[in-house]
């Protein structure tokens, strides 16, 4: 029997574990893009108060430090290991596939975030304690190290969405795979709008610190900060469009034709907040208020991050990996350069249960009796990367996107002409022998039969069931 290299599987009922990443991934960004915009603006607040001689700037510095370790520092050490974790439970082999690629670009950047968090620490306790040229140094550092932690891990992302080229097939170079076509805009899209987010951020503080600091000091610090935040969201914009021409055709198609509106809206709608906001701030320093800016940070979480984490990812499919590996974990091309060869012809040769060693034995002969049950298998091993394929719920659903069909013969020609001739190209070819399909075409007849809804458990035929 040919087994290929699968994993076990890790299906999350109704919301995906796509949904547990994201949810994830989300704070991280937030936390992260806070720590590296703010990591640099608090340099430059540093130099300004060095060069003037303007000690309560200071004072401000030392109360945003304080803010990044609470918040960006501790939930950020807490969700960057915990993506990783578990996107390796969720999709093993496409991280596998990135550790390959970028074992040692991955541990630079630990070396750098090590560097980054042992440094504000340093930074909040010296504060005043050491010479001023000697923090401004470690400030700098400090910065320098926050955004080589961006650089570098933009370059796995840009990668996961494509290579961008066909020479890195043939030469796996790494750096034809971290300096892809989307690697420079994606990076200076995410740098500008970090500094939104910091600003943000800062002016929350400046609000809770008026009394504390001089009107000077004040309205310096909280122009600074919008100057800053409206320069992050115009040349975020600008490197947005460069970004959008870099994608690739089929990621066009489907950010014109499958995102829907009620995700890009958001994002829409909270520049123009922001932008409004930096303004107000730039004109009237003194409108700089914590409980006006704080619910806009709060915002950018929902209308922002979130939904363009969301978009971002979506404009991934179908593959989680460099072009090469499907969000189901089957590998769809070949790559010369690694001797990784397709496994596509194998699998609709001999069925993704027969190649798959986590099947059990009872449910690799597809039987009239076990028909159903084999197909709720092919269905979780091929299609829960992105469906929630035992509800009507949650993550697009099978009973919403089947809803009505309970001939298993007319679901098994819509399965064959859409996702096995001619699939989207947001969605991998429905692989397998053809009683596969048939099976699977017969689980989804079932559970709509069912009313859309059935248990997640696999239920496997006794020996003797089997073998009927």
């Amino acid at each position: 029997m040919d087994v290929l290299g699968f994993y076990p599987m890790w299906y999350v009922p109704t919301v995906g574990s796509a949904t547990v990443i994201a949810i994830i991934a989300t704070i991280h960004v937030m936390a992260s893009h806070t720590s590296v915009g703010g990591s640099i603006l608090l340099a430059y607040l540093a130099t300004k108060a060095y060069r003037e001689n303007q000690p309560q700037i200071y004072e401000y510095i030392k109360k945003y430090l304080l803010g990044l370790l609470i918040f960006s520092y501790v939930s950020g050490s807490i969700t960057g290991p915990g993506i990783w974790f578990s996107a390796t439970v969720a999709n093993p082999r496409g991280i596998s596939a990135l550790i390959h690629n970028f074992v040692w670009v991955w541990a630079a950047e630990w070396v750098w975030f090590i560097a980054e968090v042992t440094l504000v620490y340093i930074l909040f306790y010296t504060l005043g304690k050491i010479d001023q040229r000697s923090w401004l140094r470690l400030v700098w550092t400090f910065a320098i190290g926050s955004w080589a932690t961006m650089y570098i891990i933009v370059g796995i992302l840009s990668f996961m969405l494509s290579p961008g080229h066909e020479k890195w097939f043939e030469t796996g170079n790494i750096l034809d795979a971290f300096y892809n076509k989307n690697y420079f805009p994606h990076l200076l899209e995410r740098t500008s709008f970090m500094f939104a987010i910091a600003g943000t951020v800062g002016l929350a503080i400046a609000g809770l610190m008026k009394k504390d600091i001089s009107e000077k000091t004040y309205k310096e610090i909280v122009k600074t900060l919008s100057y800053w935040g409206i320069g992050g969201v115009v040349f975020g914009l600008m490197f947005f469009v460069w970004y959008i021409s870099t994608l690739p055709n089929r990621s066009n198609v489907i950010l014109e034709n499958v995102i829907p509106l009620y995700l890009k809206l958001p994002i829409m709608l909270i520049i123009l907040v922001l932008l409004a906001h930096f303004f107000l701030t730039a004109v009237r320093p003194t409108m700089a208020r914590f409980w006006m800016a704080y619910p806009i940070y709060i915002l950018i979480f929902f209308m922002g991050v979130y939904p363009e984490e969301k978009i971002r990812e979506t404009l991934r499919k179908p593959y989680v990996a460099g072009e090469f590996v499907w969000v189901n974990q089957i590998i769809s091309k070949d790559v010369p350069a690694k001797g990784i060869r397709s496994e596509v012809p194998i699998i609709d040769q001999k069925g993704i249960l027969n190649v798959n060693a986590f099947v059990p034995d009872a449910l690799r002969k597809i039987t009239p009796q076990n028909q159903v049950m084999a197909g709720k298998v092919v269905a979780v091993l091929e299609c829960s990367g992105c469906h929630n394929v035992t509800g009507s719920t949650g993550l697009r659903p099978f009973g919403q996107k089947f809803a009505g069909m309970t001939d298993p013969n007319a679901i098994y020609s819509f399965l064959v002409s859409y996702l096995r001739n001619s699939h989207p190209p947001y969605m991998p070819k429905l692989t397998g022998t053809d009683d596969e399909v048939k099976a699977l075409s017969a689980y989804i007849a079932d559970m709509i039969s069912k009313g859309g809804r059935v248990s997640a458990k696999i239920e496997v035929p006794s020996s003797s069931e089997a073998k009927k």
